[in-house]
């Protein structure tokens, strides 16, 4: 194996380690370990769960992005996520991921989209996306049309 390819494997288990850590800090209310998650600068946006929540929901930096989560997940300790199919594109010291969501403790879930930056301090999310999925809409849509095509038969 040469050594660019070895190095782009390192990269991409540092990124998967970068948004378990994600998961964790969330799940656990650990704020303090979102400054080995995201960049300073960072941006989230959470447009799609707006309505959930009483405050903005694209933020401009760590600490509003903290700020958000400890109102925003306040009515849901104990709630825990599953981050799952990682797909990790890397581009020198940047890199694309789209990963799936699912909480555990609802029928909620989606599809996390982040660029991540490799910093002195290893990598680390500078955008993420939240694209909030309902698998009780799905699986109605899923039924509705298995029922359709059994109707024809």
């Amino acid at each position: 194996m040469n050594e660019a390819a070895l190095r782009a494997g390192i990269d991409r288990i540092e990124i998967h380690e970068l948004l378990n850590r994600y998961a964790h800090a969330i799940d656990f209310a650990d704020w303090e370990l979102l400054d080995r998650v995201f960049t300073e600068d960072a941006v989230a946006d959470f447009s799609s769960v707006g309505e959930y929540v009483d405050v903005d929901s694209v933020l401009h930096g760590r600490d509003a992005i903290v700020a958000y989560y400890k109102v925003a997940l306040a009515p849901f300790q104990g709630v825990l996520h599953f981050m799952t199919n990682h797909l990790v594109e890397l581009d020198g010291d940047s890199a694309r991921c789209r990963s799936y969501m699912h909480v555990l403790n609802m029928s909620m879930g989606g599809i996390y989209t982040c660029r991540c930056r490799r910093t002195s301090a290893g990598w680390l999310i500078e955008h993420l996306e939240l694209d909030e999925r309902s698998f009780d809409e799905a699986a109605d849509r899923l039924r509705s049309h298995m029922t359709a095509v059994e109707s024809r038969n």
